[in-house]
């Protein structure tokens, strides 16, 4: 690829991505505030000396992931740079269900016949109700889910106190944990004044019975698991990047204790650099090597190309994106969702791996959570206590139909869930390369892709398929993560890297991955990359192409191509530097206090 040509596809990625908001540091409003800041880059002591020698004040440190979090000045900030330490803003993330928007409507659930314009539970609208009537609903399987809470339980006594803030509630040999990562107090019922959770959860295990009609089957996708629910995201459903580590901390330190097998992240935040740099994507590279299969939403910023979102933007974990299922679409075909995010990522990887039913995903909201009363979501006419296992809220529950890559990765846990109850003893790279070698791709009348692999990945997740399949090949092939965990001191060596196999040629206008040319598109409209749509017919089995080795310095890191040394693109000096010609320059970047987002 000619320079010419690299320097189309980073300003694609650059306006897509918005890039500039946060690279390496966020630049605080004033020389003496503090801000609360990462820091990595040398043993934890050794990074505590040094924030205490400038003034700097240690808040926590992660020993897992050789972070700390610390109170920082601007001048504080570039004297530790200066040592060679890498300094962060502690950014935020916010729930998935952000940035969704797809029409909701209040209309009765329940079978099609009942209703011209019926809305469909979880379990029905993605098969899974197939696999629960053969008796496969997730049992024995352990679910993390990082969000913000649950509701209150009606006989609140039966919480089994662990610490102030985790409680554990038994029903046999099933389990269900609450972990609250905001509690000042000890906590005496679960919570989600968010509301955000709530939905995620019960997309998850719902276990109220399907009315009449669809007998044997339940809401959720895998009511018969057990389930670690970890409250990280606030009351606005946003969270700072460290709070999400230090629930992403947790989970990894307890996994063995509960066995836990998944990790939902229905949450996203800005990419702020390539995905082995950001602390908050390297402790979920942390819980893939550690042998958990993470889930995470794409993202809600789609249609446009290079939207995919962190964490989702990791190579290794599975990235999930939405589609409008076809019962909602008058020609009745699943379509791809408007908001869902598209890849590649910044360093050029094919995203997402897989999609699924992501608009009106019907799931209760606690009355009095802010996402219930924020018009965003559709009231759906139904209304029930939220059940799993004997476990019922203290209230009935409005149901809502809300729409985002949140939903849609909720559900591919789910499924995940019902396959390791089937096939226990595979890994998390096993489980990828099934539900990517199963998956239907989305295609026209005459064979061709409606979408693009940026678009669809390998395409829809079919749960029949999944459990039906035989492949135990292993994706993330070749690829060393825990060499790709190690960031060296030394800027220009970036070896331990990859780079995916996305190539953009800026005359034709045309992405490529590999051996398969979608033209025209990316960069210019959405609807002639996308075209239409007819049929999910056939399989896609390859998850990401190929990749390579990382090219370059992250010093000098621009995009997708490290390489290109345009003035547009150059960073120098560090990644909190931006040197280059872009409006948003002249050495800093605008402050970002950071939140994590779920779809």
């Amino acid at each position: 690829m000619d320079r010419e040509h690299r320097r189309g596809f980073f300003r694609s990625l650059l306006l897509a991505s918005l890039f500039l908001s946060a690279i390496g540091l966020a630049q605080p409003v004033a020389t003496t505030q503090p801000q609360s800041m990462l820091v990595q880059g040398a043993a934890l002591s050794n990074q505590a000396r040094a924030i205490q020698a400038v003034g700097g004040t240690v808040e926590r440190q992660f020993a897992r992931f050789e972070t700390s979090v610390a109170q920082l000045t601007k001048p504080q900030i570039a004297q530790l740079q200066a040592q060679g330490l890498r300094v962060f803003a502690d950014q935020a993330v916010a729930s998935s269900a952000q940035g969704a928007v797809d029409q909701p409507i209040a209309v009765q659930a329940g079978p099609k016949s009942s209703n011209p314009a019926p809305l469909q539970y979880p379990s029905i609208v993605t098969g899974a109700d197939v696999v629960q009537r053969r008796g496969i609903d997730g049992r024995g399987v352990t679910v993390a889910v990082i969000d913000s809470g649950l509701p209150a339980i009606e006989r609140p006594e039966r919480w089994q106190r662990i610490d102030n803030t985790t409680a554990r509630y038994n029903q046999g040999s099933r389990f269900l944990i609450y972990k609250d990562m905001l509690a000042s107090n000890q906590i005496t019922n679960s919570s989600d004044p968010y509301g955000h959770g709530t939905h995620v959860f019960a997309t998850l295990a719902d276990n109220r019975a399907l009315p009449a009609g669809y007998s044997g089957a339940k809401v959720g996708i895998a009511p018969g698991a057990n389930y670690v629910v970890v409250r990280a995201l606030n009351s606005q459903g946003q969270a700072s990047y460290s709070t999400i580590i230090a629930a992403i901390d947790w989970v990894i330190e307890h996994a063995d204790e509960y066995d836990i097998r998944v990790l939902n992240l229905s949450l996203q935040a800005e990419v702020i650099a390539p995905y082995w740099y950001d602390p908050l994507n390297q402790a979920v590279m942390h819980a893939w090597n550690e042998g958990i299969t993470v889930v995470a939403a794409a993202g809600n910023t789609g249609p446009n190309p290079a939207t995919i979102m962190a964490p989702a933007n990791v190579p290794y974990i599975i990235s999930v994106g939405a589609i409008r299922p076809a019962i909602y679409n008058d020609n009745g075909s699943d379509s791809l969702a408007a908001y869902s995010s598209a890849g590649p990522t910044e360093s050029r990887f094919v995203k997402p791996d897989v999609v699924i039913a992501g608009s009106r995903v019907i799931a209760p909201l606690p009355a009095d959570s802010v996402l219930a009363n924020s018009g965003s979501a559709g009231l759906v006419s139904e209304r029930a206590k939220l059940e799993w296992a004997d476990l019922k809220t203290s209230q009935q529950l409005n149901y809502y139909a809300l729409s985002g890559t949140s939903m849609a990765a909720a559900e591919v846990s789910g499924i995940v869930a019902l396959l390791l109850q089937d096939e226990p003893n595979l890994t998390n790279n096993q489980i990828k390369a099934r539900l990517t070698g199963t998956a239907q791709l989305a295609t026209l009348d005459d064979g061709q892709a409606a979408y693009s692999t940026w678009q669809q990945g390998a395409g829809k997740v079919v749960p029949t398929a999944v459990i039906d399949g035989s492949n135990t090949g292993a994706a993330n092939a070749g690829m060393d993560l825990p060499t790709d965990l190690i960031v060296s001191s030394n800027p220009d060596d970036t070896s331990n890297h990859y780079q995916g196999s996305t190539e953009y040629d800026a005359v034709t206008n045309t992405f490529t991955d590999n051996t398969t040319t979608y033209s025209s598109t990316l960069a210019t409209s959405y609807s002639t990359w996308a075209g239409s749509y007819s049929t999910w017919a056939g399989s896609y089995l390859t998850w990401a192409g190929s990749y390579s080795t990382w090219a370059g310095s992250y010093s000098t890191w621009a995009g997708s191509y490290s390489t290109w040394a345009g003035s547009y693109s150059t960073w120098a000096g560090s990644y909190s530097t931006w040197a280059g010609n872009n409006a948003a320059a002249s050495g800093t970047t605008n402050v970002n206090a950071g939140s994590l987002v779920s779809d």
